[in-house]
């Protein structure tokens, strides 16, 4: 990554404005930076952290003040996303004249070009759009040469293929892997292929399965638990949401069949499942009723937005979490205090 490089070698700009949809090429751009701008020796005076919403008056006169014993300072905004379009006015005055000594370090959870703030910053050259590299392949050798971790050509194919273009859950399994192919003796093997469909597949398939086994029969322990796994893999949060929905849909489906008395036979086709699979789909079902698996959907429906940012909606719907909380919790932590609290509220529907 260019920015990255750049950073890397003690190359400054006055202001990063950082915005993407893979947490961690963001978080690997702000370490760098703090770690070259602020050693840690240096921050107890010279490095400041805007939480919550931001006054473009407070960064600004934390910029504007000099650094302490060390040639520069550092301020890291959480979220610029949050400050209303009317503090941005010192903002965009501070930029055309920004302090040399500070380097400002800003997440934006959503940008608009169209808005003046983020024109001006784009004109600069102080905005920048993390993306995943088209290629996937060398991404995860480079990121397994750096963890020291030996992965084969098919092993890569395979783990591209499984885990998909999350890179921060293709680095934790990069670094799975190489714990798992540690050797007897301290050393490690290569990473097959097996070994991913050993480790990373089938373990991600065996969660998906348990969550939604636990949720239709009312076990709210097992669910959460389950809830965890997949939060720990890294899962996509908005994926378990389109899993949840499908199996949610599936249970309404049973009931609607069994009122149109349609021939068992059929089940299997309708429902898009293997044979084997009825039995326990209906099993599930008969612990909701058609009115608790409406409600079910509509609280997957108020998680799928609220995992999209669009708060309001969720909190209209009787999400108990107000945005700037779900803010202050961080990407992560907020998305598995959604999923949880959505699976524990379809859990509660069962009868």
């Amino acid at each position: 990554m260019e920015l990255l490089e750049h950073v890397r070698a003690g190359r400054f700009d006055p202001i990063y404005v950082l915005h993407s949809e893979h947490p961690i090429l963001i978080e690997r751009v702000v370490a760098a930076i703090r770690d070259i701008a602020v050693p840690p020796a240096a921050r107890g005076f010279n490095y400041d952290v805007v939480e919550g919403k931001p006054r473009g008056s407070q960064i600004v006169a934390l910029s504007q003040t000099l650094p302490m014993m060390a040639q520069r300072r550092m301020i890291y905004v959480r979220d610029i996303s949050l400050m209303p379009a009317d503090e941005a006015e010192p903002l965009l005055a501070y930029l055309a004249k920004p302090n040399p000594s500070t380097v400002v370090v800003a997440i934006a959870s959503k940008i608009d070009k169209r808005i003046k703030f983020y024109g001006q910053l784009s004109k600069k050259g102080y905005l920048h759009t993390l993306e995943a590299p088209r290629q996937l392949a060398p991404w995860v050798r480079a990121e397994a040469q750096a963890h020291g971790v030996k992965l084969d050509g098919a092993a890569i194919s395979r783990l591209v293929d499984t885990v998909g273009s999350d890179l921060s859950r293709l680095s934790l399994a990069v670094e799975q892997l190489g714990l798992y192919a540690m050797t007897a003796g301290g050393g490690q093997r290569a990473v097959t292929a097996d070994d991913v469909d050993d480790l990373i597949a089938d373990t991600r398939e065996r969660n998906v399965f348990e969550l939604t086994d636990a949720i239709g029969s009312g076990d709210r322990s097992r669910a959460l638990v389950a809830v965890a796994s997949l939060c720990d893999q890294r899962e996509s949060a908005v994926g378990v949401v389109v899993m949840l929905a499908r199996h949610v849909r599936q249970l309404s489906l049973v009931h609607a069949l069994r009122r149109a008395s349609v021939s068992r036979s059929e089940w299997a086709s309708r429902l898009g499942v293997p044979p084997f699979v009825v039995d326990k789909l209906i099993t599930q079902a008969r612990s909701f009723q058609p009115a608790a698996l409406a409600q079910a959907t509509q609280r997957l429906a108020s998680a799928d937005r609220a995992l999209k940012g669009d708060i309001t909606l969720s909190t209209a719907a009787g999400d108990p979490f107000t945005g700037p909380q779900l803010k202050a919790l961080g990407r992560e932590l907020g998305e598995r205090v959604i999923l949880e609290h959505v699976v524990d509220g379809i859990v509660q529907l069962a009868g």
